[in-house]
């Protein structure tokens, strides 16, 4: 994702050079910098995916706010930052983040900030769960950290008939939302951490061909949602069911955990098989897959068929 970044703003500064008045230098050096292994953050990624769309409308002004902008980002470094949504550091990307986050006109949500307390007692279990993987899963951890650089903190309003759990973006990438009051052990915060990393594991795998080939006009049921969802969801909801899995048997076979945990783990790890085996059922009768697709799920079926 990011080389992919780094070559598209290549092109689009190289068509756009004596174009228009925009910061060459600021463009290049994001190239330069992830040519050279840096990371740019989730809102350089929502700029790039603002600019292309405002380059192919024609629209001047707003093509050049977003040049100015991307000029002023700035790599990450490896530690991964929990922010709430009204985090000053999230100031200038915060309209552009909740837009891409609620691009389902099917399922809206009011996305709201927490409050201090809920953000000091997330960063708490945070630590928590992180700490309980970094023993019984390091490799999950790793490719979380690799993958993600900022968790965003989000609440929903009062009395809402969705509430929101978690969820990521492939224009958002490196980003994590989640729900800062819906995961209350570090068992439920490991397994959505599991899940929502998931996403943008296939997200990365996306880069050259889609995942399935059915239109989004096609819906059939999902094991994670209850109203009907376009086959790409499905795939994805299938997916990371496995992968909830998975995580959930590193974390009982560790001995790590309390008795109450792990009974926790063994009863998600059981709703998680069933979720994978509703949505395989789906994904194998219906899904016309690319050759990406068809490695990711058979390797997601494959482990299991072999799983505990």
């Amino acid at each position: 994702m990011q080389n992919g970044l780094a070559e598209s703003l290549c092109h689009i500064q190289e068509r756009c050079v004596g174009k228009l008045p925009f910061d060459h230098a600021g463009v290049m050096r994001i190239v330069a910098e992830i040519q050279r292994g840096r990371r740019f953050p989730p809102s350089t990624f929502a700029l790039y995916y603002d600019l292309v769309p405002a380059l192919l409308g024609d629209d001047e002004a707003t093509v050049l706010a977003l040049f100015d902008a991307l000029a002023r980002e700035r790599p990450v470094d490896a530690s991964l930052q929990v922010l709430g949504l009204d985090d000053p550091a999230l100031r200038a990307c915060r309209e552009r983040y909740v837009r891409f986050m609620n691009s389902d006109p099917s399922c809206p949500f009011d996305f709201l900030p927490p409050a201090p307390e809920q953000i000091d007692a997330f960063n708490r279990q945070f630590d928590r769960a992180c700490d309980l993987l970094r023993q019984a899963s390091p490799k999950l951890l790793e490719e979380m950290r690799a993958i993600i650089s900022q968790v965003i903190l989000v609440m929903g309003s009062k009395g809402a008939r969705m509430q929101f759990d978690g969820g990521s973006a492939y224009r958002l990438w490196g980003a994590l939302f989640l729900n800062a009051e819906r995961h209350q052990t570090r068992i439920e915060l490991a397994e959505v951490l599991a899940h929502e990393s998931g996403h943008s594991v296939l997200f990365g795998l996306s880069t050259e061909e889609v995942l399935v080939l059915n239109p989004d006009e096609e819906l059939f049921d999902s094991p994670l949602r209850i109203e009907p969802r376009p086959m790409d969801g499905v795939f994805h909801a299938t997916y990371v069911s496995a992968r909830m899995h998975w995580a959930m048997s590193r974390l009982i076979a560790s001995g790590l955990l309390t008795e109450e945990e792990c009974a926790q783990a063994v009863k998600a790890r059981a709703e998680d098989r069933r979720n994978f085996e509703n949505g395989y059922a789906i994904v194998a009768a219906h899904a016309r897959l690319t050759k990406t697709g068809r490695t990711a799920i058979e390797s997601a079926l494959s482990y299991m068929r072999q799983a505990a």
